[in-house]
């Protein structure tokens, strides 16, 4: 299977994985923007897609994901987790692999993530622990995309205060993941159980989602090669929206798969911490694949209309 897949980092830059996409999530085509801005060539990236799935599937890419049989559905959640579109009547259950949630269940045995909860209005009490040390706590939604949703509560008065709907969020530990004043993720792309690429998120907004791009490589310490650095916009259509929306890409959506900056510096990690993101993602994407999504939870969409 075909999946992006987030990282994050606490202050002792342990390495947390953060949430998994799937379908045709970006990471290819920011991973062949900052490999040319570093090597001044491009990166073959596509390439090797192409030739896994000749290889694995016996056919180009493209046809691959169009020939999934849940894929129109999960295009339609996507568009509705962009509050631009209504739900599948009838949804895949392959869909439950988006719901945060259920991640956590079927992930958090084998993979590290940080402590999770649902969150329930009689159950606040439960997430003093979240708040230990002086923390903060990050809530995000079930069901939710680029960063739509997400918020940050200072103590457990401000979780009191908040009037949200029962099941729809997730309450866990907030993860001060970030280089200087820069909040910092990593994304991997895996396809077909093998890891294809890596790069890096930097952004001084609240989540480190749409912000910079670097070119990630492993060294010594963890750090990036220039905080000065200089940023390139480039503008071109991204490659993995072309193919998962077949080319009618939704209007609403051109700024995000049209317009990229990309740093000229990198970020670079301890060599045991790049490894561990190959590995963790080659791994997910073959544990996907084999999976019988009939067998998973019910998503929180399909809880709601049981009960409607």
């Amino acid at each position: 299977m075909y999946i992006g897949v987030d990282f994050l980092f606490d202050r002792d830059r342990k390495l947390y994985l953060s949430e998994v996409n799937t379908g045709v999530p970006g990471g290819a085509q920011e991973y062949d923007f900052v490999y040319r801005v570093k090597f001044g060539k491009p990166s073959c990236v596509f390439e090797k897609i192409e030739s896994l799935s000749q290889e694995i599937f016996n056919t180009n890419f493209s046809d691959h994901i169009h020939g999934l049989p849940y894929i129109d559905d999960l295009r339609a959640l996507k568009i509705w987790m962009d509050g631009e579109g209504p739900l599948p009547e009838k949804p895949s259950p392959a869909l439950r692999l988006e719901d945060k949630w259920i991640q956590y269940l079927i992930l958090s045995g084998d993979y590290p993530m940080v402590s999770t909860e649902i969150f329930r209005k009689e159950s606040l009490k439960s997430y003093e622990k979240f708040f230990s040390e002086g923390n903060p706590v990050a809530l995000k939604r079930r069901l939710g995309r680029g960063g739509k949703g997400f918020l940050l509560v200072r103590d457990i008065s401000g979780l009191k205060k908040l009037d949200m709907m029962d099941h729809f969020y997730l309450v866990q530990p907030f993860l001060e993941s970030q280089i200087g004043p820069l909040k910092l993720s990593v994304r991997a792309a895996a396809f077909a159980g093998r890891f294809i690429c890596m790069f890096a998120n930097l952004s001084p907004r609240l989540t480190s989602n749409h912000g910079f791009r670097f070119y990630v490589s492993p060294g010594e310490g963890f750090r990036l090669s220039d905080m000065d650095f200089k940023v390139r916009k480039i503008f071109q259509k991204a490659w993995e929206a072309d193919i998962f929306f077949k080319g009618k890409i939704p209007e609403y959506l051109y700024h995000n798969v049209f317009e990229e900056e990309i740093a000229e510096a990198e970020l670079i990690i301890p060599d045991s911490v790049y490894q561990e993101i190959k590995r963790i993602s080659a791994s997910i994407s073959r544990f996907y694949q084999g999976l019988d999504f009939k067998t998973l939870p019910k998503s929180f969409i399909e809880e709601q209309q049981e009960v409607f």
